[in-house]
């Protein structure tokens, strides 16, 4: 009887260190295949500039900090005309940096909030069209309003130069 009983004790215990073994490794891969695959941020990592008659009008610096996309934008003053392209550049002297907020990417563009030096509360899209090449489309534009999306570069250093 004490060997019938120790190899029961035994076949249970094997039978509970190999259902542990098998539920935490299992455990681990439903965790690995729940968990969304991390965006790439590197094609719209860099500075991003808008540029009228040969004057920079928007600089959009964007970056990684701790895995997520940060930046700020920079602009300065122009008008828009009645078809909602830039018509003129008012003062070309860009604003201080301001930094961008709620950034969302969504496949090949990313959304942002930022307060312009008015005070107004804007929603933009920057649409990646190419390598280094994108466009700023203003979202929830008032109905009033109309605004044509502005052709931004990114500004790629060159190898040669620090």
């Amino acid at each position: 009887m004490g060997t019938q009983l120790f190899r029961r004790i035994g076949s249970l215990a094997v039978s509970a260190v190999t259902a542990f073994v098998l539920t935490g490794h299992g455990a681990g891969l439903a965790v690995a295949q729940t968990k969304p695959p991390e965006p790439d941020l590197r094609p719209f990592m860099g500075t991003w500039t808008a540029v009228h008659a040969e004057t920079p009008i928007i600089v959009l610096h964007l970056r990684s900090e701790k895995g997520e996309l940060v930046g700020e934008i920079q602009v300065c003053s122009y008008s828009v005309n009645s078809t909602g392209a830039i018509d003129v550049v008012t003062d070309p002297t860009l604003s201080k940096n301001v930094p961008i907020n709620n950034i969302k990417i969504s496949g090949r563009s990313i959304s942002f909030d930022w307060t312009d030096p008015d005070g107004d509360n804007d929603r933009w899209r920057l649409e990646l069209t190419g390598k280094n090449a994108g466009q700023i489309v203003w979202v929830d534009l008032p109905d009033d309003l109309k605004f044509q999306p502005i052709p931004v570069s990114k500004n790629v250093p060159h190898p040669d130069k620090p």
